[in-house]
């Protein structure tokens, strides 16, 4: 059938029930269609030994942007079905809101003071052992493709312990990653495995292919009455809003909420890509047999305390991603965790799956103890802003913020050295209601805290990134700054 071809999310679309075609309204984007979930298979328990691991980033994707972390407009079916067989973590928490320090922290299990990579101008160091590096002694074939050229090895130090890794020119689509993939995969017969891929779609400039660009969106995007994108375009970042190839990808845009739009189109069409790795691991017999781990480096802001198409600041739009995993074997499907998490936890996890002993010195913990149900002590996650400006506590309730540096980047939020912010996560989840001055004796647990881990970094040596000057100038373009 003609309809079986089609991807999932398209397929939601078309059996819905019929909507007007209504304009969008000036104040918020029109929700969707009404949707009628389709049936779709469940994913298998798994026996025995496990084959691989595939390790999937999605750079920049909220976890709050994901209908199985409960947003009810986005259409993302297949990291639902994936939640369903798995083990879904609610608050997980990443390193950084930079591309190359969180991955960086995610391959290494370690903070950004550890490791030092504070930008994407930065390589990791030789001395931390990346999960490749462990893996690949272990006898793994390994393979990397990246998405974006800063991700690159000459750029990155990322490329260490991967066999195979597949470089970026700039922003390949999720599709043809998906093809390399599975084509590398093909070629392996009974080996272990690690695969790591990069997804940058949902990063700006936000450009998902059709008919995903309109998927939510149902208006004039270049209505000369419109003027919502010009209300908001002196809060950009002065870099990227005056930069040639940002204005060329919003010239002639009036309505902010295309934009927004967008970024959803960006998440359902990353989606609908997941979903054919997942049939096509299903087609060659190996769905029950490799773990799936999903999350993305950072998130983004969409207008939250007046921050668009940025990943500044340490709010939860920023910090706040989703972690999905998939252990095939390991009886453990359909899980919810509600325990702080962090980007650091997950080599230490996979290594445990696999049975391989973690590196000494490493931050992470396994995350098997709560995946089983257990009990755990709470935890503090760290996370650093790029370029050592802000620094971030975020427990189960509160989140403290502290400003190390005074920079002038976000019109909207301008960071001021000594500063401190303090926010009740629970009573005011959007951070609206600074508590810092009202509470001072949960600032000096805190500030207490903060100096203990401080205290205890590594500092290990960075690497050296090669930089030329068309790679300097992208991430000026996608906001980036020395």
């Amino acid at each position: 059938m003609l309809l079986a071809t089609r991807p999932l999310s398209i397929l939601v679309l078309l059996l819905a029930a019929p909507a007007a075609s209504c304009k969008n309204a000036k104040s918020a984007p029109a929700p969707p269609p009404a949707v009628v979930k389709p049936v779709v298979a469940e994913l298998p328990a798994g026996e025995g030994e496990p084959l691989g691991v595939i390790f999937i980033t999605v750079d920049t994707m909220r976890a709050d942007y994901l209908g199985c972390y409960g947003n009810p407009r986005v259409l993302t079916p297949n990291f639902d079905r994936l939640a369903s067989g798995a083990v879904l973590f609610r608050q997980a928490i990443s390193q950084a809101t930079t591309t190359t320090p969180s991955h960086a922290s995610m391959m290494t299990s370690l903070y950004l003071q550890d490791h030092n990579v504070y930008s994407n101008f930065e390589a990791l160091g030789l001395a931390p052992r990346t999960l490749a590096e462990v893996l690949s002694g272990r006898g793994y074939a390994t393979f990397a493709l990246v998405n974006m050229s800063h991700l690159n090895p000459e750029v990155s130090g990322l490329g260490q312990g991967f066999q195979t890794f597949v470089k970026s020119g700039f922003m390949r689509k999720a599709g043809p990653s998906v093809d390399s993939l599975l084509g590398w995969l093909d070629k392996l017969g009974e080996q272990r495995f690690f695969a790591w891929v990069h997804a940058s779609d949902v990063h700006t400039p936000y450009s998902p292919p059709p008919p995903y660009d309109h998927f939510y969106y149902d208006d004039d995007e270049r209505d000369p009455a419109k003027h919502s994108l010009a209300r908001i375009w002196h809060l950009l970042p002065n870099d990227m809003a005056t930069h040639p190839l940002f204005l060329s990808w919003l010239e002639g845009i009036t309505d902010v909420d295309w934009v927004v739009a967008q970024y959803q189109g960006a998440v359902t069409y990353v989606d609908d890509e997941v979903g054919r790795l997942i049939d096509g691991l299903e087609a060659r017999g190996l769905l029950g047999r490799t773990a799936i781990v999903l999350t993305a480096d950072h998130g983004e802001s969409l207008g939250e305390h007046e921050m668009y198409f940025v990943h500044t600041g340490l709010y939860e739009p920023t910090i706040h991603v989703p972690l999905i995993t998939y252990f095939p074997g390991a009886g453990r499907q359909g899980v919810h965790v509600r325990d702080v998490v962090e980007g650091i936890d997950i080599m230490p996890t996979i290594l445990a799956y696999l049975g391989v002993p973690a590196p000494h010195g490493i931050r992470g913990r396994s995350l098997w103890p709560l995946i089983r149900g257990e009990v755990q002590p709470q935890r503090l996650a760290m996370t650093e802003h790029a370029g050592r400006n802000l620094v971030a506590l975020r427990g189960e309730q509160y989140k403290y913020i502290k400003h190390l540096r005074t920079l002038y980047i976000q019109p909207s939020y301008p960071f001021t050295e000594g500063r401190e912010e303090l926010y009740d996560l629970k009573a005011d989840p959007r951070e609206r209601r600074d508590l810092s001055r009202e509470l001072p004796d949960v600032i000096r647990v805190f500030r207490r805290e903060l100096a203990a881990r401080r205290a205890e970094r590594q500092s290990q040596e960075t690497g050296v990134a090669e930089l030329n000057q068309e790679a300097i100038e992208t991430l000026r373009a996608l906001g980036y700054v020395r």
